[in-house]
């Protein structure tokens, strides 16, 4: 029977960073043999559509994908999803956190835009200096990216937003901020769904989470979740931990508290060649 490996990119599929390529070496290998043992790969991340599609040339093999956490889905060659977020309740949520958490910047995008970013506190311009001098050295990781906040708003307006960031700083307590503000947003808010990163927020559209993303792929593909293998490493990854728990793995150097969602433990993950496609370990051992 073939299998699905659905695969996070950023600190997953991505780690370690090779900044010549996207993909190590070591992961394309797996993932061609992944696929011409006639499995499927599906690349499931917040990343945005135009990212995620251009990976299909560095793997060298035909893969679908799920971009902004699941707001368009890619299946066969074919979009099968595109949703937006409602701009009327999208404001309302971003006024309310701009209002009660501070935060410094918010970016936005949707399937043509590439990144928006609005600056919402004067420290967010040095951290914007900062975010210009990171993106340059990303390499092949950029994504490309405005600063406007007129361009933010006519985005969320128009209602075309697939996906909205939240950064609240580089400090280490602000992980454990963004935490506790997912939850307090997701008890406030039912239309939207929020997922936390790091020092990050994430809002997508109603629905738009990487397990309800995948049940909707799967169902179109008729493929069965017991033959879903999902591999992530941050907050947006849980879902799909909890819906395939069985197959879920997750990366050694995520937070604890993500972890803990999973039922296996991954350094790498080519090393899923030994423990899934050849069947030789039925967990990591080192």
């Amino acid at each position: 029977m073939s299998k699905l490996l659905a695969v996070d990119l950023d600190g997953t599929l991505f780690y370690p960073k090779k900044f010549t390529r996207c993909i190590s070496k070591k992961n394309v290998k797996f993932l061609r043999e992944w696929i011409d043992a006639g499995n499927r790969v599906v690349l499931i991340s917040s990343r945005s559509f135009e990212f995620v599609e251009n990976l299909k040339k560095e793997i060298g093999r035909d893969v679908d994908f799920l971009s902004s956490t699941s707001a368009q889905i890619f299946a066969n060659g074919e979009l099968i999803r595109d949703v937006r977020m409602p701009g009327k309740e999208l404001h309302e949520v971003l006024d309310h956190i701009e209002t009660h958490y501070s935060p410094i910047a918010f970016l936005v995008n949707s399937k043509e835009s590439g990144h928006v970013i609005k600056v919402c506190q004067e420290l967010g311009h040095g951290l914007l200096i900062f975010y210009k001098l990171w993106w340059f050295f990303q390499f092949k990781y950029r994504e490309k990216f405005t600063v406007s906040d007129k361009a933010f708003n006519e985005l969320v307006d128009k209602g075309e937003a697939s996906k909205v960031m939240i950064f609240y700083g580089l400090k280490k307590n602000k992980a454990k901020i963004s935490k506790e503000i997912n939850k307090d947003l997701r008890d406030k808010y039912s239309d939207i769904e929020f997922s936390w990163t790091a020092q990050v927020n994430e809002l997508t559209p109603r629905d738009c989470n990487k397990s309800a993303g995948l049940k909707i792929y799967c169902e179109h593909m008729n493929i069965d979740k017991n033959d879903v293998y999902v591999v992530g490493d941050s907050g947006n990854d849980i879902s799909m931990f909890n819906e395939f728990h069985e197959h879920s793995y997750c990366m050694k150097h995520s937070y604890p508290a993500v972890k803990k969602y999973a039922s296996h433990v991954i350094s790498r993950v080519y090393k899923l060649d030994k423990l899934v496609l050849k069947g030789e370990l039925s967990n990591e051992t080192n």
